[in-house]
């Protein structure tokens, strides 16, 4: 069997781009296997349409009939970690898969997620900044720069993802 090893960053803000990047390499025949420290490990396989589905890993815990729901439809459950993958082949889609995929309940995983994010890196940077307070330093000028593009980041993923799952209210 050929293994691939491909090197590739996302964020918590790309997981909808893990998940593209998956399916993609599923169709050019490459299995996904697992990851660590941002290289993917893939099994050489016979291209198909396989849908995966990456789930908040605290969002299962919290609710652990949805673990057992998304095994009782069929969807095999890849790696557990930060973040839970499964999938599934398109061909065995179901319309109740569609709860799972339906991007309400995306957006809100997201808006969780980056609330702890924000909160995190905003505490930061008031510790950063009290740390400072007598002696600004260029290393504190690097450092806020550094956490001035992060919180940017953040709120460029965050807009970027309102846009794609639509959840504006009329």
């Amino acid at each position: 069997m050929i293994n691939k090893k491909q090197f590739r960053i996302f964020t918590i803000l790309d997981l909808d781009k893990k998940e593209e990047y998956l399916h993609e390499m599923h169709l050019e025949g490459w299995r996904y296997r697992a990851s660590r420290f941002g290289l993917f490990y893939f099994n050489q396989c016979q291209p198909d349409d396989v849908i995966y589905c990456i789930y908040d890993s605290r969002f299962l815990k919290k609710y652990k009939h949805e673990l057992q729901d998304f095994r009782n439809r069929g969807w095999e459950l890849i790696e557990t970690g930060f973040c839970s993958i499964f999938r599934k082949p398109a061909s065995d889609l179901l319309s109740e898969d569609q709860v799972y995929m339906s991007k309400g309940l995306r957006w809100e995983v997201m808006r969780y997620r980056l609330r702890s994010c924000t909160a995190t890196f905003l505490g930061g940077l008031v510790v950063c900044m009290s740390s400072f307070r007598e002696d600004l330093s260029m290393s504190f000028f690097i450092i806020f720069v550094l956490y001035a593009f992060l919180i940017s980041y953040l709120i460029y993923g965050y807009f970027r993802l309102k846009r794609k799952y639509l959840v504006d209210k009329q």
